[in-house]
């Protein structure tokens, strides 16, 4: 079940992306957790384990520690300094500081990783969760380029609406693929699965053109390209 496995990835980019907006932790479901993608993963840890612990576990980690844990690593009135009445130097500064904790949250997403082990049952699953989660520093080093620009881009309220969105964006999006493609191995895809992927990816950087946050488009780009480096399929 390789693609059912990358939305629980996809998940995971979701609620570190959310994590950016510091909702308190009283605030309602989160859309993560409504999400339909993940009534899949909860089958697949459900077909895995033999019940619903693990996902139980997930779901709890993604949505509570996961964001408490960086709270804890990101000085969050950092993020919520208006940042236009500072002066060049100031803005130099206070973006260095937000992007050198950010580095130290990367951790935060270890938990989740390991909460995710129990769902996966083969050797592929795991390259797909390894090759996603290890491009994270990446895309870190991404927003942080060109004196944060992508990060200042990313404070601002479109692209915080926008990260809740993602949720159901990858479950409309999902829906171009057949089950031979949700449920064959990424390493054994052909044209036909390929195309439907291409759909899926068209599908989602036209969802978050329509939203307009397009600082997304590039940090989807780079998750994409890492993993497409793992089936037959050409970008």
């Amino acid at each position: 079940m390789a693609v059912a496995r990358l939305v629980v990835v996809l998940g995971i980019l979701v609620v570190f992306a959310s994590s950016l907006e510091a909702r308190p932790e009283s605030e309602p479901t989160s859309a993560l957790e409504t999400a339909e993608f993940m009534k899949d993963v909860k089958q697949e840890c459900r077909n895995t384990t033999g019940d619903d612990r693990a996902f139980k576990d997930l779901v709890a980690i993604m949505n509570s520690d996961t964001p408490r844990c960086f709270m804890q690593h990101v000085n969050m009135s950092y993020l919520q300094t208006p940042i236009d009445k500072l002066s060049s130097l100031e803005q130099t500064k206070l973006l260095g500081g937000i992007c050198g904790q950010l580095e130290k949250a990367v951790v935060c997403i270890d938990p989740v990783v390991e909460a995710i082990k129990p769902c996966m049952d083969d050797e592929d699953d795991m390259q797909i969760l390894t090759k996603i989660v290890d491009s994270i520093p990446d895309a870190i080093k991404m927003i942080c380029n060109n004196s944060g620009a992508m990060l200042l881009e990313l404070r601002e309220p479109l692209s915080r609406s926008c990260a809740v969105e993602l949720a159901p964006a990858i479950d409309d999006c999902m829906d171009v693929l057949s089950n031979s493609t949700m449920t064959m191995d990424l390493k054994n895809y052909s044209v036909t699965e390929c195309n439907e992927i291409s759909k899926m990816r068209d599908c989602l950087e036209r969802k978050i053109r329509d939203c307009g946050a397009l600082t997304y488009l590039d940090l989807f780009g780079l998750f994409y390209r890492n993993l497409l480096s793992i089936t037959p399929c050409k970008l």
